[in-house]
């Protein structure tokens, strides 16, 4: 089953539809309760959307489809750093590094999402953290992403 199958399963709280075309612009839309996803996009962009979402859910409330509007963008980006937590968490980076994923297109199968997504999660990672972080016994760098065991000498 693929990963944007396993969300809508887990998230069946929620009134999730993929069969509609999306005004231009849009991938996806959430309001009180309701996610819609465009239905041309592949499963994998759907996966990517569909964590969004699920974030405006959790975190977000009103209309902030004006993008003009500085509160609208910050609550926009909040949900897109929550998305990129949820979809790629640190644990998961570490995990495919057990699993000898050694490049982004192996990750990508991996996790099922786009390298572009990744990039960009990689990307909001170094923001928050740097070039590197200690997680759970590892080193995450991210530029390059390696993990590497991390060893007290004492």
């Amino acid at each position: 089953m693929s990963l944007y199958e396993n969300l809508v399963m887990k998230h069946d709280y929620l009134k999730i539809k993929d069969v509609y075309a999306l005004p231009s612009g849009y991938e996806g839309f959430y309001s009180d309760g309701y996610i819609l996803i465009d239905k041309s996009i592949p499963n994998y962009r759907k996966a990517e959307v569909l964590f969004e979402e699920l974030a405006h859910h959790k975190y977000t409330w009103g209309n902030i489809l004006d993008q003009k509007d500085f509160n609208n963008r910050k609550f926009e980006n909040y949900a897109r750093r929550a998305a990129y937590q949820n979809a790629l968490p640190l644990r998961l980076i570490v995990e495919a590094y057990h699993y000898g994923i050694s490049n982004l297109y192996e990750l990508a199968q991996y996790v099922q999402l786009s390298e572009k997504y990744i990039l960009n999660a990689i990307e909001y990672y170094k923001k928050k953290y740097g070039l590197s972080t200690y997680h759970n016994g590892y080193v995450i760098k991210f530029e390059p992403l390696q993990v590497f065991e991390h060893h007290n000498w004492e």
